[in-house]
C-alpha cells in the first residue's frame, strides 16, 4: 500500500476495553487507553490479537477505487459513521451482551454488535443526536457530537461552497461487529442503494472503536466498488492499512475523535476539508495520509 506521511500528532484522553474475558453477561467496562496508543507505529492490531486470541483482519485482496465524476464543488456528500449515531427517538443501538456464538467466544468477544442502521436526515441539529456505543469513551462525542459525527461542519461546508451540499440522508451503524460478513451485507443491501438513490457523489467513512475502523473499511471498500468516491479517516492506522481502502487521512487521536476535540470547531473543519481534499489529490489506490495535527491534554 502507498503511504505518505505529513506531521506527527501526540497526546491522550480516552477509554477503552481492556479486560480479561469474563464468562458473565455484565458490560465490559472501560480502562484508560495507553498514551502508548498515540505514538507512531503503535499497533492496533496486536492489541485487538492481545485481547482477542485468534482474531486476524478480514482478509481483502485488491484495491478497489473509483475516480470522482465531479470535483468537490460540485458534489454531493454524505456521512457514514461506524460510532453508533442515533437520533434522539430512532432505536438505540444494542449494546447488551446477549448471546455470542462459540466461535467468537473463544476469541473472548463479549457481544456480537449490531450492524443496523439508523439514518440521519441532514438538517437534524447537533443536539438531536447521541451516541450509543459500549466499546469506545465518547464522553466527548456526549458533549458535542461533531468530534465524531460533523454534520454541521460539512453543512458549513456546502454554505462556504467547498462542496455543493450534504446529502439529505446520512448513514450510521455501531460498527463492533466482530462476524465482519454482517457489515457487508448490511453495505450491500442497505448503504449502497440509499447512496444510489440520493445520487451521491463522494462518501466520507469514519469508525469509533478499534473493531469499527475494520467494519469502516470494509464498508468503504464495499461503496468504493459501487462505483462511488469514498475517502476514510482513521485513528487505528495498522488496521485501516490492512484493509487496504482507496484512500483514507489518518490521526493519532484518542478514540472517539476522529475530528478533534469536542467544541473545537475550527480543527473538526480543517480536519473534514483535509480529507474529503483526498477524493481529488488521490489517483492511485492505497493512499494515507497522515495529517499534520497533534492531540493536546485539555
Amino acid at each position: 500500500m502507498k503511504e505518505r506521511e505529513e506531521g506527527k500528532t501526540s497526546g491522550l484522553r480516552r477509554a477503552q476495553d481492556e479486560d480479561p474475558f469474563a464468562d458473565d453477561d455484565s458490560p465490559q467496562e472501560l480502562t484508560a487507553q495507553s498514551l502508548e496508543s498515540l505514538k507512531e507505529g503503535y499497533s492496533w492490531v496486536r492489541a485487538m490479537q492481545s485481547r482477542h486470541p485468534g482474531w486476524i483482519p478480514f482478509p481483502v485482496e485488491g484495491f478497489p477505487f473509483s475516480l470522482p465524476l465531479c470535483g468537490l464543488a460540485d458534489a454531493r456528500v454524505c456521512l457514514v459513521s461506524l460510532a453508533g449515531i442515533y437520533l434522539h427517538g430512532q432505536k438505540p443501538f444494542n449494546i447488551s451482551p446477549g448471546v455470542v456464538p462459540s466461535d467468537l467466544r473463544r476469541m473472548r468477544f463479549r457481544d456480537q454488535g449490531d450492524w443496523s442502521v439508523r439514518e440521519i436526515p441532514a438538517g437534524v441539529e447537533s443536539a438531536e443526536l447521541a451516541v450509543a456505543h459500549a466499546h469506545y469513551d465518547h464522553s466527548e462525542a456526549d458533549e458535542d457530537i461533531n468530534c465524531v459525527f460533523p454534520l454541521a461542519r460539512l453543512v458549513e461546508l456546502a454554505e462556504e461552497g467547498f462542496v455543493a451540499e450534504a446529502a439529505g440522508i446520512h448513514y450510521s451503524l455501531m460498527g463492533y461487529v466482530p462476524a465482519a460478513a454482517n457489515v457487508l451485507h448490511t453495505a450491500r443491501t442497505e448503504i449502497i442503494p440509499g447512496l444510489k438513490r440520493q445520487g451521491v457523489d463522494v462518501v466520507l467513512i469514519s469508525g469509533g472503536c478499534e473493531l469499527s475502523h475494520q467494519s469502516a473499511a470494509l464498508m468503504q471498500r464495499e461503496i468504493e466498488a459501487a462505483g462511488i468516491p469514498t475517502v476514510g479517516v482513521t485513528l487505528c492506522r495498522d488496521i485501516t492499512y490492512h484493509m487496504q481502502v482507496p484512500r483514507a487521512a489518518a490521526l493519532r487521536f484518542p478514540l472517539g475523535n476522529p475530528f478533534g476535540a469536542s467544541m473545537d470547531v475550527s480543527m473538526q473543519s480543517r480536519i473534514l476539508r483535509d480529507a474529503l481534499a483526498l477524493v481529488e489529490s488521490v489517483t492511485a489506490p492505497g493512499e494515507i495520509l497522515d495529517l499534520p495535527y497533534e492531540w493536546t491534554n485539555g
